[in-house]
């Protein structure tokens, strides 16, 4: 088993990466048993149309996150640059950390609302492994590297937009 955190091949059932020690007990996936959970183990993130990350750095107002969300139109900006991530500030970042008491925050840096160390993955990495990410750890928004350079955020819509092009059936009325 590839890890896809920093691509240790493992003996199949590790439950961690020997290299990395990254959780891989989620990543036991069996044989897919439809050709839609198939397409899910077997196609990676760079076969979705990968957005490109808008970075911001820590020192930034909150006021310009705000606004670099909303002139970007991107669900997250990427806090530091494409070789270093610190965090991640979202919409939902800024609903739930921000918008109550925006007046008094808005001059403040970014990085004091930010998610620090963001969860990422490599653009090989398996959707289905993109989205079990998503759902354990109550994200919407992945960030995307390549060798370690973020190139890309990935967001659950894109992979529900991969899905209805591939199987227009699932997404159809009943």
């Amino acid at each position: 088993m590839i890890c896809p955190y920093c691509q240790h091949e493992n003996i199949d059932g590790a439950d961690n990466c020997e290299n990395c020690l990254e959780d891989l007990h989620d990543l036991n996936l069996s044989a897919g048993r439809s050709p839609l959970e198939t397409s899910l183990m077997e196609e990676s993130l760079s076969a979705l149309k990968i957005r490109k990350p808008v970075f911001i750095a820590p020192q930034a107002s909150v006021a310009e996150a705000v606004s670099l969300l909303s002139t970007s139109k991107a669900g997250c900006l990427l806090v530091g640059a494409a070789e270093c991530v610190r965090g991640v500030f979202s919409e939902r970042d800024v609903l739930l950390r921000v918008a109550h008491e925006y007046e008094q925050v808005r001059g403040r840096p970014v990085a004091e609302f930010m998610t620090p160390d963001p969860v990422s993955l490599e653009a090989d990495a398996a959707l289905a492994f993109a989205l079990n990410r998503m759902a354990v750890g109550d994200f919407r928004q992945v960030p995307v590297t390549d060798q370690g350079r973020y190139v890309g955020i990935v967001a659950v819509t894109d992979v529900l937009g991969f899905l209805s092009e591939w199987y227009p059936d699932l997404f159809a009325p009943a």
